[in-house]
């Protein structure tokens, strides 16, 4: 009876874990969401509705204590704003001011969950396990937990990186034609901003906050740096650095840009060339383990059958 019991609460356990690391990563993603579609708005220059603020939800306020315990187990120390951890989720493009809270949370509710549910595993489905393999295992599966949410982070953050490389070449053309036709550089990175929103929303979303930054008071250099330190590029540094020399040499920067634009261009295709090159490599692997098997076991396979057949003197079945 007492082993029923327990069974019963090891299943409660595991669904409720399950359901909360779920409902975290849910109210996570569904935060950064309404964020980007808000800002998408703004972009646009269209009325922003009031329904689409982050702590309306009467979910998000009844889990808000909860949350809030959680992330206090594995946040960093006092001052993390300003250090490299907020800049991680900027690197994202995860902007929501909860975004943080939810994700610590994960990382100690998985931490501690999952380790808890393998010991209930260990104690009804393997009793006859040694105490220090057990121990091991529990460790591992701490650790693999508590560091998920970061590679899924890291994940994300490869993946606009990637999105905002590929696309930076064509948003420097639209602000090559916007300065020939006689725009500022603000005015060109508003107007671009607006144009590349469906294209390409991670670049249009940087490219804006730099223009809302230099309207704050910020100076062109400074907004363009803080550009580059979130977008994580070498070909945004590289920009940077030109727009800024422009800037304190007061020349024209068409020219420049499109020299810029060209340079891009030689790399992106640079890199897609380095890509094909790499693909008889990746192919190895794959073609030894499982074509060249089957090609030597369909052509020597009968030269095999004939041998055993000669030296047995009977008939192979």
């Amino acid at each position: 009876m007492q082993q029923d019991t327990l069974q019963i609460l090891t299943i409660l356990l595991s669904g409720a874990a399950v359901a909360s690391a779920v409902f975290a990563l849910y109210n996570w993603v569904a935060s950064n969401a309404a964020v980007k579609k808000r800002f998408t708005q703004i972009v646009r220059r269209d009325r922003v509705p009031a329904d689409l603020s982050l702590s309306g939800t009467a979910s998000a306020r009844k889990v808000a204590p909860v949350i809030d315990i959680l992330s206090k187990l594995s946040l960093p120390e006092k001052g993390w704003e300003n250090s490299g951890a907020r800049l991680r989720f900027l690197q994202a493009g995860i902007r929501s001011k909860i975004a943080p809270q939810y994700y610590y949370a994960a990382k100690s509710l998985l931490a501690l969950v999952a380790p808890a549910v393998l010991v209930l595993f260990f104690y009804f489905a393997k009793p006859q396990i040694s105490f220090h393999l057990a121990f091991f295992f529990v460790v591992l599966t701490a650790a693999a937990c508590y560091y998920l949410p970061e590679f899924l982070l890291r994940y994300i953050t490869q993946k606009r990186i990637e999105r905002m490389r590929n696309g930076l070449p064509d948003m420097i053309d639209l602000m090559v034609i916007c300065t020939e036709a006689g725009m500022g550089l603000d005015a060109a990175i508003a107007r671009i901003s607006g144009e590349m929103v469906r294209t390409n929303p991670d670049l249009a979303q940087e490219f804006y906050l730099s223009l809302l930054e230099m309207r704050a008071g910020a100076t062109r250099v400074e907004a363009l740096r803080s550009l580059a330190l979130r977008s994580q590029l070498e070909d945004m540094d590289d920009l940077v650095t030109m727009l800024a020399q422009a800037d304190k040499f007061g020349t024209g920067p068409a020219e420049s840009l499109r020299i810029q634009s060209d340079m891009m261009r030689s790399r992106r295709a640079q890199r897609a060339e380095e890509l094909a090159a790499k693909i008889p490599v990746k192919m190895l692997l794959p073609l030894g383990l499982f074509l060249f098997p089957t090609l030597m076991l369909v052509l020597l396979g009968p030269a095999i059958i004939q041998i055993i057949e000669t030296f047995s003197n009977k008939p192979v079945p």
